[in-house]
């Protein structure tokens, strides 16, 4: 039973109160959204350098843009000795829309993880998921026998989103998130968020989901 009962005059009346709050968030989101835009910029000296394993063969970061002039990479956890991929981020991953609605954005998006491509293909097509998703496997070796600085590397495959733009033949490296900043793809959280129950979480709630064809 709910614990609180009011009459339709006193719900309206909380309502309006909910929908100052929700309005002021609103504000404050799109505040941080042109925050977001304004952050300064780390130039890539070699995004050819950056070299993935696809299904077509090798590509390098300046072709994950596909021609576009952004590029929005998650790194999802699933390694080589990895039994399936991560709950978490396959969680996250049946969130990613049709991708022609940032096509046509000039936005590419693209996934990766450390594992070999044979690997991460055959749990790609299990989950059924369309979107591009590459081995990383190999990504920053170069950088870390060189001794160099990758805002963009997860840390012991970590999960994250990092986003870049494409001017030319130069890429720029502008913004990364992990953690709850990746709760941005969740649609299924706010919709749950709107109800009476909540998330129905306890702890790190985001794990407590189960890849999708296991329920």
């Amino acid at each position: 039973m709910p614990s609180k009962i009011v009459s339709p005059a006193e719900w309206q009346k909380e309502r309006a109160d909910l929908l100052k709050k929700e309005k002021a968030a609103t504000h404050l989101l799109s505040d941080i959204s042109a925050s977001r835009r304004d952050l300064p910029m780390v130039k890539i000296d070699d995004p050819v350098g950056f070299k993935f394993d696809t299904r077509d063969g090798e590509k390098n970061l300046l072709d994950l843009f596909a021609g576009r002039r952004q590029l929005i990479l998650y790194h999802f956890m699933l390694k080589a000795e990895d039994k399936e991929g991560c709950v978490a981020c396959s969680f996250l991953m049946d969130h990613i829309p049709n991708l022609s609605h940032l096509w046509s954005r000039d936005t590419s998006f693209v996934a990766v993880a450390q594992a070999p491509i044979e690997k991460i293909e055959v749990f790609r097509q299990r989950m059924g998921w369309k979107f591009p998703f590459y081995s990383s496997g190999k990504t920053f070796e170069m950088a870390d026998k060189a001794g160099e600085e990758v805002t963009w590397k997860p840390g012991n495959g970590y999960f994250g989103i990092s986003v870049f733009l494409r001017e030319g033949d130069e890429v720029f490296h502008t913004y990364s998130t992990t953690d709850r900043g990746v709760e941005v793809l969740l649609s299924t959280y706010a919709l749950l968020d709107m109800t009476p129950l909540g998330r129905q979480e306890v702890g790190n709630g985001i794990a407590m989901f189960r890849l999708h064809d296991q329920y």
